[in-house]
Formats: structure tokens, C-alpha cells, sequence
């Protein structure tokens, strides 16, 4: 908690005293092909998380408390277009063998991420179980990745009631995924080939950039879902994309499920993840 507090401390700071400047090449008055164009930036910050889950060694549910530091990167070769490479590393600050098996170090993704309205992005996403250690299997963990596309949908013109700032929106985004081969429920062995996952998120922007958000999902094939595959999500927090930018937020991304569906993992507001991360760019 002290380390969370020094960050927000800092990054407040920081936030202050650079309010006019869009990277750290325009501050430092230095422009090349690396400085001054925002073509690289990401984030720093911190995070802490709980999972309930069933390990392979044990019928009884584990409680796991995950601390991390945060470090993102974002590759965009040219900031007139919308391809990006981008990547999230997670430093575990907790000493702690119980972590679950299908959590990763670290996540990356490729494609064609374009935010603006009436936009279609597209691309490849993996998020794992990618480890620091030898223990990767990166061919494996390639096809257990998701090829996806999605598309952005904005309900609220200039002229709308609930449009109380130019932050103000309410966005759609149907998405399909699709992976070419699935783990079984402990996230360690293949189980099987052609993973289809159909849903839509919905995020509400209210005012000053704060929000809230929710996503449904479904499985054509019920055998591909697993334990921690949710049948929804939700989260909230404050976020500003701009650099040297301060943004906190709660997520539930796992686990969820109807009431109608089977729940193999523990799922409540407490399973969630808390994040404060500071933006940058160069």
C-alpha cells in the first residue's frame, strides 16, 4: 500500500508540472525519429488482485493474492495510422508458489487498434501463460493466443442530453475471438483445437473521464469454456490517454458467470484487480 501511495504521489507531482506537454521529446525540446513523436509510449504503475481457483494438486479452492509493478509498452511506427505493437510486463512483488498456472509475466499484442467511431481494429492478442522463466512453451503458447476483430459503435451525438462534457460517450463494441488451440482447466495441457468466442462490451464515459463498463460473452462450443472464462465483465475508474496522465481503475475480468451457468471458480467483487498507472511517451 505504501509503494501504491509513493506512485500517485509522484505521478501527481509529475502530472503538475507537465500539463502543456503531449511527450517527453516536446518537453525536452528534443525531436527525432524516437523523441518528440509519441510513437512510443505505455505505462507504469502498480496493481493488486485476488483469484480463488482449483490448482491440479488440490480439490480445495486457493485463495491467491497477486502485487505486482507494471510496466507497458506501446510501439506505433507511424501516429497518423493505426498499427501498434504493444506489450504488458508484470514483476510479482509477493514471493508466492501458489500462483495459478495460466498467469502470465508478461502479454503482447499486434494489429490495427483504431479508437475512433464507426472504426474496425484487428489484430493478435496473447495473453498467455507467458513466463520470465525457461518454462515458456512459445510455439503453444502462440496457438492458445486470440486472433480477433472488433467494432467501435458511439450512441451519443453533440446534442444528447447525457453529453455533459467532449469526454461524454457511450461506446458498443462487438468483438470475435478466435484461438486455435485451448488449455484444459488447469491451464496446462492442451484439451483441444478451434476456440470461438462471440460478445460485445458497452463503456460509458460519463463526464471528466470518468467511467464505468460491462461486457457479455459467449461460447458457441461450451466444452472450449474454461474455469476462469467469464460470461461477463465489469469494471470502473478515471482514464486519460494523454501522456503523463494518472489513471486508476477496478476491473472483474474473470470467472464471472450467469446464474444459469455452471461456476467452477470463486467470483465476487473482491476477485478483481485495482490498478494505478501512469501514462508516458516519448
Amino acid at each position: 500500500m505504501k509503494k501504491i501511495i509513493l506512485l500517485i504521489l509522484i505521478s501527481y507531482t509529475i502530472n503538475a508540472t507537465s500539463q502543456e506537454y503531449d511527450n517527453l521529446g516536446q518537453m525536452l525540446r528534443i525531436h527525432n525519429f524516437i523523441m518528440g513523436k509519441s510513437s512510443i509510449k505505455g505505462e507504469l504503475g502498480m496493481g493488486i488482485s485476488q483469484i480463488t481457483y482449483q490448482s491440479s494438486k488440490t480439490v480445495d479452492l486457493i485463495d491467491f493474492t497477486r502485487l505486482t509493478s507494471i510496466v507497458a509498452l506501446d510501439i506505433n511506427p507511424n501516429p497518423r495510422q493505426h498499427f501498434h505493437i504493444k506489450t504488458q510486463f508484470f514483476f510479482d512483488l509477493i514471493d508466492n508458489k501458489e500462483i495459478p498456472p495460466y498467469l502470465s509475466n508478461f502479454y503482447y499484442q499486434i494489429g490495427w487498434y483504431n479508437w475512433n467511431k464507426n472504426t474496425i481494429s484487428f489484430g493478435y492478442e496473447n495473453y498467455g501463460p507467458n513466463k520470465f522463466t525457461n518454462s515458456t512453451n512459445w510455439g503453444t503458447n502462440f496457438l492458445r493466443g486470440f486472433f480477433f476483430t472488433s467494432f467501435n459503435i458511439d450512441l451519443l451525438n453533440d446534442n444528447s442530453t447525457i453529453k455533459w462534457d467532449e469526454t461524454s460517450q457511450i461506446r458498443i463494441t462487438p468483438i470475435l475471438r478466435y484461438s486455435i488451440e485451448y488449455p484444459d482447466k488447469f491451464g496446462v495441457e492442451k484439451e483441444g483445437n478451434n476456440k470461438i468466442i462471440m460478445g460485445s462490451s458497452i463503456r460509458w464515459s460519463i463526464i471528466k473521464k470518468f467511467y464505468i463498463e460491462g461486457a457479455a460473452y459467449y461460447y458457441p462450443n461450451k466444452n472450449t469454456k474454461l474455469p476462469w472464462d467469464p460470461d461477463f465483465t465489469y469494471g470502473f475508474g478515471y482514464f486519460n490517454w494523454k501522456a503523463f496522465k494518472l489513471n486508476i481503475s477496478y476491473g472483474n475480468w474473470i470467472a464471472n458467470r450467469f446464474p444459469w451457468n455452471q461456476s467452477e471458480m470463486k467470483h465476487s467483487p473482491i476477485n478483481g484487480e485495482l490498478k494505478v498507472l501512469f501514462t508516458w511517451a516519448l
